[in-house]
């Protein structure tokens, strides 16, 4: 009887396991959420977010309206080439 062996893996994966798992109550999360948004984050003044939401609103009525000329634009010419398949078929 000959017995069968498994090939040995060409690479070798180690899982590593945290040691020590640290979990952060709600509260302790929710403080320094504030924390950070209050000290940390620098917002943005009243004409830079108008500018922003300017441009953010141009770009994409501009980008609609390209994505409804294509969509126009592809849905006449599958109708065209099908119409001359059912055509040439017919």
């Amino acid at each position: 009887m000959v017995g069968y062996r498994s090939p040995k893996p060409l690479i070798r994966v180690r899982i590593l396991v945290p040691v020590q798992i640290q979990i952060m109550s709600l509260v302790d999360f929710v403080k320094g959420s504030y924390t950070e948004f209050k000290d940390k984050v620098e917002w943005p003044k009243w004409p830079e977010l108008q500018s922003s939401t300017i441009v953010v609103t141009v770009a994409t009525v501009i980008l609609s309206l390209f994505t409804l000329g294509i969509d126009s634009l592809f849905s006449k010419s599958i109708a065209n080439i099908l119409s001359i398949l059912i055509g040439l078929f017919n």
